[in-house]
């Protein structure tokens, strides 16, 4: 086969041509530190690379969102503890002023402080974040929530829990509403609720109630009324115990100190009823606990010169008593709702960090360049240019005029 001289310098270019191509990338790959610059250097791999990029920016916001409600949370439980002591000082006081010693004067002194204790209380209810927003006003963040109209505290906002992304799947809520916080708590112990008549004259006081079996929801009225029974001891007080439909379900003998039971709940009762004086019983219901404490006060700052007036205000101070209670349990609740919400963003923020670690590694594997074997494959592929550029010159110095 006859070879041209043209065909050995076209070779020899095109070899030179390639090694300075093969020797220009293995320059730029040590240059960036990267194994694929393009594309075309590798399609799956960038396609890989391309991927894996993806899911760590989106890692990253992950964590970005983590550390927002790990801040927001903190916030507001810092917010939830100055509302518990603040309510744990307000039955302090409330105990102190149910003591029978108090007087008048004693008690209003009292209630006075419980009442600023409440402007704090809703000025905690109030509270805003750093962007000025409304924590407890549910999606209704930039009104405050909680407003005094006509003598009361009212709920602007709504119950609507903003939250956010954590991880794939998983999502935590940011804020609680001021429903959930402050409004929807239940009264008496949590399943029933107990209330001497207001207009009762006589002594009659209100001890410890609840449930002693199977409770049957209903409105119950306990009245007293003296005994006409054939025989009775004159004087003798007896009371009855009817439904919401005026039916008697039970009746008996009053004894001082002895519980009344029916419907699967029991009352205790103490002091000296009269005839007309009547006890009310019903399920629980929710109530906000501004109301609480704004009675607590009220009942604590009327006047008790008598008998009535007294047990009256006995039994609206034990009644508030327990309805703070069901406030600092569920305040207490709340607290630990976020604790938990709290660990739970810091576990996920650790299996995404570490995630995020396992695919840097993958991403370091798939891109980052050998260093050594780059160096080692530069000095091989200099060699190579090196001798197909000493082959081109000698093959091309050869003419048959030289042996002319």
């Amino acid at each position: 086969m006859r070879v041209s001289t043209l065909s050995l310098y076209r070779s020899g270019i095109t070899a030179m041509q390639d090694q300075q191509s093969k020797l220009q990338q293995t320059q730029l790959q040590i240059t960036s530190g990267l194994k694929i610059n393009k594309p075309s250097d590798d399609p799956s791999a960038a396609v890989k690379v391309l991927d894996l990029k993806s899911n760590m920016a989106q890692l990253d916001q992950y964590s970005r969102n983590s550390a927002t409600a790990i801040s927001s949370l903190s916030f507001e439980e810092s917010v939830m503890s100055s509302v518990r002591n603040n309510l744990q000082r307000i039955r302090e006081l409330t105990v102190q002023g149910n003591n029978s010693t108090n007087s008048d004067a004693d008690r209003n002194s009292i209630a006075q402080e419980i009442y600023q204790r409440l402007d704090e209380l809703v000025a905690l209810g109030n509270t805003r974040d750093a962007q000025g927003e409304y924590i407890f006003g549910g999606f209704k963040v930039d009104s405050p929530p909680f407003v005094a109209l006509n003598g009361e505290i009212t709920y602007q906002g709504d119950d609507g829990q903003r939250e956010l992304q954590i991880g794939d799947g998983s999502k935590v809520v940011t804020r609680d509403s001021g429903q959930s916080v402050f409004q929807d708590i239940p009264s008496g112990d949590g399943h029933i609720s107990v209330r001497a008549g207001e207009d009762n004259v006589g002594g009659v006081l209100l001890g410890d109630f609840g449930l002693i079996g199977d409770f049957e929801p209903d409105d119950y009225t306990v009245t007293f009324a003296l005994s006409t029974a054939p025989g009775s001891p004159a004087g003798e007080m007896v009371y009855e115990v009817t439904d919401s439909n005026a039916t008697v379900i039970s009746s008996g003998t009053y004894k001082e100190d002895t519980a009344i039971t029916f419907g699967g709940a029991q009352i205790s009762v103490s002091g000296t009823p009269a005839a007309g004086d009547t006890i009310t019983l019903s399920p629980s219901q929710n109530r906000d606990l501004f109301t609480t404490v704004r009675e607590i006060a009220d009942a604590l700052a009327r006047p008790a010169d008598n008998t009535a007036s007294r047990a009256r205000y006995h039994n609206e101070v034990g009644q508030g008593l327990a309805n703070l209670d069901q406030a600092l349990d569920n305040i207490t609740a709340v607290r630990a709702n976020i604790g938990a919400r709290l660990n739970n963003i810091e576990t996920i923020d650790e299996i995404n960090q570490d995630f995020k670690l396992h695919m840097e590694t993958v991403l370091s594997d798939t891109q980052d360049l050998d260093y050594a074997e780059a160096i080692s494959r530069l000095n091989l592929q200099l060699t190579s240019l090196q001798a197909a550029q000493q082959t081109y010159v000698k093959t091309t110095g050869l003419s048959l005029f030289q042996f002319l």
